[in-house]
């Protein structure tokens, strides 16, 4: 039986461009907002981290000029898609359940709607990790459910490609961030469909 991981990269995998495809209008439509309230917060030159950076648009390419980035994503396909996207931005395949780093290492974090692909069982440990890896001060702009689902859908967007998920609710997760020593900075409920996500600019706060 596949694990959430192997199920989250083949799907990605599958995926290839379709998911750039699919998703092209909504990204261009949000996305430029959310990364200038991040660049706002977070000074140029930082390192900056982003967790599920798939084919580097439009964050690697927004973010990569002004910081010094690294993008990680599961999927071998979206890592090497992102490589011809934006040339000279560094580009890692991993789990990011398995990624190790210095205390402090970053300035700013970005993981939009990736944080959700993790089983739910493993997010909390992996929030603490990030407020690890965050250097007091640091910003951490991410997406996470608005109501609590775990589950996974055939055939998502492309025949073939079958994607999981696994979220708590919002008030769980402002529970969790703020035990992990995060401060809310910015809370605003995302509409999809029937339903929704909620994206939080969260600061690392000293005496996390």
């Amino acid at each position: 039986m596949k694990t959430p991981q192997e199920t989250v990269r083949e799907g990605y995998d599958k995926l290839a461009a379709a998911y750039r495809e699919h998703y092209a209008a909504s990204h261009e439509a949000q996305y430029g907002g959310w990364l200038d309230d991040f660049e706002r917060a977070v000074p140029p030159g930082r390192r900056v981290l982003e967790l599920g950076c798939a084919d580097g648009i439009p964050v690697a390419r927004r973010l990569n000029p002004a910081y010094d980035y690294l993008g990680v994503d599961i999927s071998p396909v979206q890592i090497a898609a992102a490589g011809r996207n934006v040339p000279g931005a560094p580009f890692r395949v991993a789990d990011m359940t398995a990624l190790a780093f210095p205390d402090g290492h970053f300035g700013g974090i970005v993981a939009l709607y990736s944080l959700i692909h993790v089983p739910i069982a493993q997010q909390v440990p992996l929030i603490g990790k990030l407020a690890r890896w965050l250097q007091p001060g640091g910003t951490l702009l991410v997406t996470v459910g608005h109501t609590a689902w775990t589950g996974t859908e055939d055939d998502w967007i492309v025949p073939g490609a079958t994607m999981y998920w696994s979220h708590a609710d919002a008030a769980t997760y402002l529970t969790w961030f703020a035990e992990a020593g995060f401060s809310v900075q910015r809370n605003t409920f995302v509409p999809e469909g029937n339903g929704g996500h909620t994206l939080l600019r969260l600061r690392k706060e000293t005496g996390g």
